[in-house]
């Protein structure tokens, strides 16, 4: 209950409640920094940049949390988070291989009326194709979201961000095991949505 209140007062921009809400919650941050240490220091991305961009979705998703899902205010840090981090590493990764994707241009002629990009596409490149799987994708979502339990659904969020076991049994503070039951009956209940 006392976690509700302090979801009110920083949505009236209390900034003591902010606070208290960031040291309750630091340590997904400091996880999430430890799981990405490596990437880190081999694209050579600042370390600092990087921790204050975790700040800021932080900071973003305890504006944008809505109590009304089903969703603990830790996994939806921990979403928001991972997915800032991401997308920061992929700039600096995609920054890396502008320079490797640069000497191959997709609308050279490189054959008769035949260009790099008509020689490699196929059916996935359609956007009617695409938008199909979305919405497929997005309905087996729904469904699977629906059939679980408020616990399952937090560790089902954090699998599908890419977290590992072992990060998900520090997140959740669970233990391993209680964690691996947990997979096992998602994957039971996955199974069974799926062969219907």
């Amino acid at each position: 209950m006392a976690e509700e209140n302090l979801i009110k007062r920083v949505i009236l921009n209390d900034e003591d409640a902010k606070n208290e809400l960031y040291n309750e919650y630091k340590y997904i941050i400091d996880i999430l920094m430890k799981k990405y240490r490596n990437i880190i220091n081999t694209l050579g991305i600042d370390k600092t940049e990087l921790e204050q961009e975790a700040l800021y979705a932080f900071s973003d998703a305890l504006n944008s949390f809505d109590n009304k899902k089903r969703v603990k205010l830790s996994t939806f840090i921990t979403v928001c988070v991972d997915r800032r981090l991401k997308k920061v590493i992929r700039k600096y990764n995609g920054e890396k291989a502008k320079l490797l994707n640069s000497f191959y241009s997709l609308d050279y002629d490189y054959e008769e009326g035949m260009t790099l990009k008509d020689m490699i596409s196929d059916e996935k490149t359609d956007p009617l194709y695409n938008l199909t799987l979305k919405e497929d994708y997005d309905e087996l979502l729904h469904k699977i979201e629906e059939s679980l339990s408020s616990g399952e659904l937090e560790i089902f969020n954090l699998l599908k961000n890419g977290l590992d076991r072992h990060t998900i049994s520090m997140l959740t503070k669970k233990n391993d095991k209680q964690v691996d039951n947990a997979i096992q009956r998602l994957k039971n209940k996955i199974r069974d949505i799926t062969e219907k």
